[in-house]
């Protein structure tokens, strides 16, 4: 049975990056908005929808100083969206890159912490009335937020920057395992403060609690994924892959190419250029189309392969013997051997 998913609206391309937000964002704000106007007026809806504004608001801009240090540090970034539980940068780091994650990570609170300081030095918060004024607004929400994603806590940027700075010093193994638990104790020390705020009949406690829950499912979730990569670095590529006896170079003309892996009934048809392989034809449900595909030495592991597709949205890996194509890996089949590994208990 297919599952019902709302589409992401395309708001704006920002340096050949769309920026988006999620359908069910949307459907999220149209609901606070009209329940709102039914319940208090169309003065608390106009109310209701300026407060929405604000704060995703802040958290564009947020995400948008994340996608500013990706550049700057040269990391492909894909698509910048905004969704219920805030925003997300969808970055294609190098696996080792810690500096940059720590960079990448420092931008986007660094943005909202700067905001908030500038409309205090403007003299934004004083004056009578000023507690109200969307300016003031702004400014405490982009503090809050600049504040709480520096909590060390995965998936916020307080963890991600915690991890990279303990990868450096500790490697990546021990340095994502301890920031992990680190992160899962800062979700239940979330889920305690809720606990506090429903003793106190504080009903803001319930989006606490909700935080907190969606925290460290956040947490565990990173945690049996690192198990499972541990795992699959054990075992051999070779193990799993399917041979590639054909191979061409770049003088064979395309079409008989593509008869050629019509014919020969291979996943794949590497191509030789300049004694490299980059890429080669592939078999895709639309059709042979020719792609870059990233490749790996045959003493490689299933991590590394893991890995590299994390990096990439190529259907599989090609995999070298002495520099030449000893056989192909789809992402599939990766994929499928991680699912069943058993994670264990995080």
């Amino acid at each position: 049975m297919s599952r019902f998913r709302l589409p992401a609206i395309r708001l704006f391309t920002l340096a050949g990056v769309p920026v988006q937000v999620h359908g069910s964002l949307v459907a999220l704000l149209m609901a606070a908005v009209l329940g709102a106007g039914l319940l208090a007026g169309w003065r608390e809806a106009l109310r209701q929808g300026l407060w929405w504004l604000l704060l995703f608001g802040a958290v564009l801009l947020h995400e948008l100083g994340h996608l500013a240090a990706a550049r700057l540090l040269r990391v492909p970034v894909t698509a910048v969206v905004l969704w219920p539980m805030g925003g997300f940068t969808a970055v294609r780091l190098s696996p080792g890159r810690f500096r940059a994650e720590l960079g990448i990570a420092l931008a986007g609170p660094s943005v909202n912490l700067l905001l908030a300081l500038l409309i205090a030095g403007l003299g934004g918060w004083e004056g009578p009335g000023a507690r109200w004024r969307p300016e003031v607004v702004f400014g405490w929400l982009n503090l809050l937020l600049g504040l709480f994603n520096l909590l060390p806590v995965f998936p916020m940027d307080g963890g991600r920057i915690l991890r990279s700075a303990l990868a450096m010093a500790l490697g990546e193994g021990w340095g994502t395992w301890l920031a992990l638990r680190v992160g899962q104790a800062g979700a239940l020390g979330i889920g305690g403060l809720a606990i506090w705020q429903f003793r106190h009949q504080d009903a803001g406690g319930l989006v606490t609690m909700l935080i907190a829950m969606w925290l460290l499912g956040q947490t565990l979730q990173e945690t049996q994924q690192l198990r499972r990569r541990e795992r699959l670095q054990q075992i051999p590529l070779v193990s799993h892959l399917q041979p590639l006896p054909l191979a061409v170079n770049d003088r064979i003309p395309e079409p008989a190419a593509r008869r050629l892996l019509q014919h020969s009934g291979q996943p794949i048809l590497p191509v030789e250029e300049a004694g490299r392989w980059p890429g080669g034809l592939v078999r895709m449900r639309d059709g042979l189309r020719h792609l870059d595909l990233p490749s790996l030495d045959a003493t490689a592991s299933l991590g590394a392969a893991w890995l590299c597709l994390a990096q990439s949205e190529s259907p599989g890996v090609l995999v070298l013997r002495a520099g030449r194509p000893a056989g192909w890996i789809p992402r599939e089949r990766v994929e499928a051997l991680a699912r069943e590994l058993p994670a264990g208990w995080p």
